[in-house]
Formats: structure tokens, sequence, C-alpha cells
């Protein structure tokens, strides 16, 4: 287990604080005359997404930039500077790597890899993101068991009550950490830290069947107004939020994603480790605004850091805090700093390389076995500007499995469609977050970059009018370009690329003169606006009333559930089978896999029109997919991406 730096490990001591000032009034007079003043440390981690070891899984090699060990290092210095501190995880541990899949699918007599290094590093606290309920309820209840520190999350619930204070609570809503902390001139004091989740209350849609329905949500800023204020009743001098949700708006819509900023401004809250946005806080990501700081790191006032993804970043609040005797409390901040940590020695503490050792090596033999073969590259570097041969090998993997599922029901007759995403297609990722798989064997760990989510397989009974409208949904990811215009950017940079998807059993063009029919959640904003054009199925245009079978998965329904709560959306059906395990026994069946894709969909001609997109490493063995629009290479920007020019 690692071991806390002497001068830190005092500060953390649970059971055998001090309580001498408590017991005597007099001394406790005395001292609150001098007003003593105390630091403490905050430092955070955020959508880890089971990234531990240096060492990349999809690429099988070793990536000095990956994982919680290259920064554990910064955590032990961090904590080595600062007297007294605490430790926190904001959530999205569980799912994200091969390693996380390996675990999930692994008859383990060992904890889970990311708790044990949670244990190992010696976390004080962790909120629950929406990713943990990835693979079951069942499966994270017994990774929980396993972890020597409290999860707590206030708005997500096993059953709703009258009120969100009756909740029957997944986890403890909060808890109080008892710290002996050291002041300024040196002397123990015991502080009371109140810690509080929360998560994104669309969990209990976007992956419903996972959990089975047995998981349902409260909108944060509701679930805070009722437990703050116990809260701070049972004594909490300070209240730490942990919240998994991104920056948002001071006075967001009620059951809002994205409440960081509404959740700061409320009284009880001295400090905020927002996530879920995989972005940097403090940092240029973030305009200035009344309510948001981003170069010192204040939201509504008060200090917060979101510190990255992946592990990539560490977020460091330093609190002052002065004695006092306000409304019960024994401590008050009364100065702040807020900041993102940067690696420096990026080699894994011994003691989390030894924890971690027999987890790696057992994920390395998983993610090397060999399924079958690929006949051409399977890679996502243009699978939002054309058609994709890795994006096609999901819809056919998913679409047989459905095929032979409905065989013989009521079904069977209707045409079965199937989309398909490309998860890693850069973004905020950067310009490693791609797929990019060779010719040649098709192993788990290819998978796992092909498909990086645990995603049950739905099929959805749809009409054609809304077909056509899943695909207008997939096209607000792309701006709208003035005839003419010159190098104007295809993607609209604030709308992620996961919206995307192709149905490759359909052809249709894109008419990007269109403004978008959709926004990037899915919302109705141009009504009469219509971007996918020529729609057919087969050698016949497709109509409103046709029918159809959408092959999708659990978390695309529940998102279409979200858009448009008053639509019938109608399951065929479903059996519970992992997309990821659907395409291994498909590989596995077929044995020899992959084609060069058919043009089943392009963009609506532009003469005279050009657009730029941002790849990154490697594209360039892949122009070919780009052919039709003659790309070329104009620059690279400092974060890594190369823009090529697209000719429409």
């Amino acid at each position: 287990m690692y071991q806390v730096p002497a001068v830190s490990r005092s500060s953390l001591l649970n059971s055998q604080a001090s309580e001498t000032e408590d017991r005597d009034p007099d001394a406790a007079q005395t001292r609150l005359a001098h007003r003593p003043t105390a630091a403490l440390r905050l430092i955070a981690t955020s959508d880890l997404h089971a990234s531990l070891m240096p060492y990349d899984y999809c690429a099988n090699r070793p990536d000095a930039n990956l994982g919680l060990g290259a920064i554990s290092q910064q955590i032990a210095v961090a904590r080595g500077e600062a007297q007294n501190c605490l430790l926190f995880d904001n959530g999205d541990f569980l799912q994200g790597s091969p390693l996380a899949d390996f675990a999930a699918n692994a008859r383990r007599r060992r904890a889970h890899p990311v708790i044990t290094a949670f244990n190992t590093l010696g976390y004080d606290a962790a909120t629950l993101g929406n990713h943990e309920f990835d693979y079951g309820l069942r499966f994270l209840s017994e990774v929980l068991v396993e972890a020597r520190f409290p999860f707590v999350s206030a708005n997500i619930a096993t059953r709703l009550g009258t009120s969100p204070a009756r909740d029957e609570t997944l986890v403890p809503p909060f808890t109080i950490l008892r710290r002996q902390i050291f002041d300024t001139e040196g002397r123990a004091h015991v502080l009371r830290v109140g810690v509080i989740g929360f998560a994104p209350p669309q969990i209990a849609e976007w992956d419903r069947d996972t959990p089975g329905g047995r998981v349902h949500t409260r909108d944060i800023l509701a679930a805070a107004r009722a437990w703050l204020p116990r809260l701070r009743a049972q004594g909490a001098d300070i209240i730490v939020a942990l919240a998994h949700t991104g920056i948002g708006e001071i006075a967001p819509e009620d059951g809002s994603e994205n409440m960081a900023t509404a959740l700061a401004a409320l009284a009880e809250i001295d400090a905020v480790v927002a996530g879920h946005s995989h972005q940097l806080f403090p940092g240029p990501s973030y305009p200035t605004s009344p309510d948001v700081d981003p170069v010192r790191g204040l939201l509504a006032g008060k200090p917060a850091v979101m510190p990255g993804h992946s592990a990539n970043h560490v977020g460091i609040i330093d609190l002052t805090l002065q004695r006092c005797t306000l409304g019960g409390r024994r401590w008050q901040v009364v100065g702040s700093s807020a900041r993102i940590g940067h690696r420096s020695d990026r080699t894994p503490t011994p003691a989390l390389h030894q924890a971690l050792a027999p987890d790696h090596r057992a994920a390395l033999a998983w993610s090397r076995r060999q399924l079958g073969v690929t006949e051409v590259p399977l890679h996502t570097h243009f699978a939002t500007s054309a058609p994709s041969a890795a994006l096609a090998l999901i819809a056919e993997a998913k679409a047989h499995h459905v095929r032979a599922a409905v065989a013989g029901t009521s079904f069977a007759s209707l045409p079965i469609l199937s989309s398909a995403t490309p998860f890693r297609a850069g973004g905020r990722g950067g310009p490693a977050n791609f797929t990019e798989i060779p010719a040649g064997p098709l192993r788990m760990r290819n998978l796992s970059d092909l498909y990086p989510f645990p995603n049950t397989i739905v099929t959805l009974l749809v009409t054609g009018a809304e077909v056509a409208d899943w695909l207008e949904r997939s096209a607000a990811i792309f701006r709208r370009i003035t005839p003419g215009a010159v190098d104007a950017p295809l993607h609209d940079a604030d709308v992620p690329s996961f919206i995307f998807e192709a149905i490759p059993q359909l052809s249709y063009a894109i008419d990007l003169s269109q403004p978008a029919r959709f926004d990037g959640q899915g919302r109705l904003v141009q009504p009469d606006a219509r971007r996918i054009t020529g729609l057919r199925h087969g050698d016949r245009p497709v109509a409103p009333q046709d029918e159809f079978l959408l092959v999708t998965n659990s978390h695309r329904a529940g998102r279409a559930r979200l858009q448009d709560p008053s639509a019938d959306l109608q399951v065929a059906f479903t059996d519970g089978a992992r997309v990821q395990s659907i395409i291994a026994a498909h590989v596995q069946a077929s044995r020899q896999v992959g084609a060069a894709p058919a043009r089943h969909w392009h963009f609506l001609p532009m003469p005279g029109t050009s657009v730029t997109l941002a790849a990154g490493d490697g594209a360039a063995s892949h122009l070919s997919d780009l052919a039709a629009y003659r790309p070329q290479a104009i620059d690279r920007d400092c974060d890594g991406f190369t823009h090529y020019r697209l000719h429409l």
C-alpha cells in the first residue's frame, strides 16, 4: 500500500486526532483569540477511464503519457509540498480501456485494478460517474465493496422518495472526513471535511437497460439543496463537491447535464471538482464571464478544477482556512487558489507498479488473443467525412446478430438497418484519439479500440421518417457551409464527434449548405431544414411510412428517449448482448472480415467551395478515403492535429 510521506501522514490521521479544544472551552477561547489559520490542499483526478498503467493496450506498446501511474509521482510530490492534504476521484474510473474490459470479463479473485490503484495511493473519497454503470449494477456493487475509502453520490438512487432527502441512494449521499490538520504555528486541530457527490441525471436513460431499470436519478441542484443543509448540520466545517458534471450555466434548466457553476453558487459549498466534459479548468477552453474565471479557477467565486481525462492531469485546490464559530462551523475558507498540475516524473511509484503488475500481465495476455483477420485497415481518421470500413464492420456484425435472432418472428420480413459510430475520432481526446488497426490479425485489443464501450444491443422498430431524423441528428456535427466559402471548418467544435452515425444499408447525401435540423443535444431547432437528401434503401427511395428494424445500442436508445420524450420508442428486440461481444463472435465466425467501404453517403457537391478538417497521427496513409474531395494537407496545429483541405 502506498505510504503517505511522514509530513502528510500526521495530517491524515482519522481516529487518533486530538480533541482537546472540544473538551476544554477555555483552551478553545484562548486559541480563538489568535484566529489560527491553516492550509488545506485538495488533489483530484477525474475521468480516468481505467487508464492506470503507462501502456497503450490498443497499440500494444508502452506509452509514458498514459495512466494514473504517470501522475502518481505528481500526486506524491503535491502531497509532499503541503502538510494537510486530501485526495479525491471525481468519477468515470471504471470503464474506458482494454484493462477495464478484461476486468469486467475475467473471473476475478482480486480487487478491481482501479480500486487497487486507489487503495494503494490512499484516496480519501470518490464519487460515481455515468460510465460506472456500463457493466451493470451488480458488477459495480461488487467493485465498490473492495474500496478502503467512501464513495458518495447524492442524486443517484435505487428508490425515489417523496423528496430527494427521502431517496434510498445507491451509495451514501455524503460523508464527513475527520482529519487532524496543523495550523501555521504547528498546532493540531480536528477538521471535519464534508464531501458530497453528484452525477449527470441522464444516467437513468443513457444506459437504462444496463442496470435493469434499478437506477433512478435526481436533478443535481434539487439533490444538493436537500442534502447540503444536513451535511452542514452534522458538523461539516467545509464542504467539497465532487461533481461529475461539466461547467454549465449559473442558472441552468432543471435536469441539465452540466451543473458545476450552479453548484458552486450554493452557499454551503466551499470548493468544486468538476468533470465529465474531459476538459481542463482553469484553462483557455472556457471564456471569461461574470460567473466563470478560467484564469484564477473560480466558478461563482468558489475555487474549482476540472483535471482533464485519462489521467493526463491532476487538479489542485489550495484552501486557506481560518478558525471561527460561524453557524456551528469551526473553520471557514478565507483564501484559495486552483490550478492544473502537469506531469514531471512519469514513472509509476514503485508501490503502484507492484500492486498493478498482476492485472497488467493478465490484461496483456487477454488483449493479444487473436480472433480473426481483417483484409483492409480499420481506422476512423476520416470516418466523419467519408464511408469507413471500420464502421461498416460494426454495422455488419450487429445486423448479422439481429437477423439471426428475429428469424421466424413477425419482424423477420422487415429490412434491417444498423448504425455505427466512430467513438475515437479526435476532438478533445487529441490527435492520437483515432482507431488505427492495420490489415492482418484482428485481436481482442483491436475490438476495444474499435468499440470501446460495453453497450448492449437494442433494435428499434422505426419508420422512414424516423430514420431520416436519426441521420439528421447525426449531421449536427457539421457546420453550415456557405457556397463559395474557402477553407471553412467542416466540423462544429461544440458538437462531439460521437454524435455522428452512419447506416451503411442506406445511401444518401448531406447538404452542408442547409442549417442543422437538430442541435448537438438532438433538439429540433430548424423544423424546415433538411440536410439528408436522396435517402434510398437499395434501389428505392425511403418513404416516410416505410418500416425498418434499426439496430443500435442501449446508450443511443437512451439518448433518443431524452431527445424526444414524447416519441413512442418501440423496442423490437434486445437480448442484453454487448456489442463488443457481438463483433468478436462475428469475427471469429467469419475468420476474414473487412472490405473497402461502398460510397453509400457523401457531401452534396458545392463547386468552388472548400472546407477543412483536423486529422491525427497516421491519417496521411488513408487519404484515398477522401479521394473524391481532392484532399490537401495545409498545416499542423500546436495540439498536433494535421489540417486538410477538402474540395466540395
